[in-house]
């Protein structure tokens, strides 16, 4: 995915309240793009899509444990239930590639941005 698009998907998905940060993966985890200036470390990337594609119980982000509810080829959603961190979100981009986002608890619900970000995704 070239850049431009990227920034396009960002801009669409901030236009709900509640987007903290927004990540594109390769097929192996490595970071692609980021939203902005946040700490984001390739072990970390590695860990969220493994978890993905294993379909593991949960994921870790920023040190949070991240329960995951929905996991499929296509989708996926998880949420930090003890601390109030918000949410994960995932959709495979039509490029082949792994659109991420960390969302706050405000705007949509889970499954929702799960939706909202697939929809962007394949835009």
């Amino acid at each position: 995915m070239e850049e431009q698009r990227f920034t396009h998907l960002v801009n669409a998905l901030n236009e709900y309240e509640g987007v903290e940060e927004v990540f594109l993966l390769n097929n192996d985890g490595d970071i692609v793009f980021k939203s902005g200036d946040f700490t984001l470390t390739s072990e970390e990337t590695k860990g969220i899509l493994n978890a993905w594609k294993t379909k593991e119980p949960s994921l870790t982000f920023q040190n949070y444990r991240f329960a995951i509810l929905k996991n499929d080829e296509i989708q996926l959603a998880a949420k930090n239930i003890g601390a109030g961190k918000g949410n994960i979100v995932g959709s495979v981009t039509k490029e082949g590639d792994y659109l991420v986002a960390h969302t706050r608890d405000e705007g949509m619900i889970l499954l929702e941005w799960s939706i909202f970000i697939n929809k962007v995704a394949w835009s």
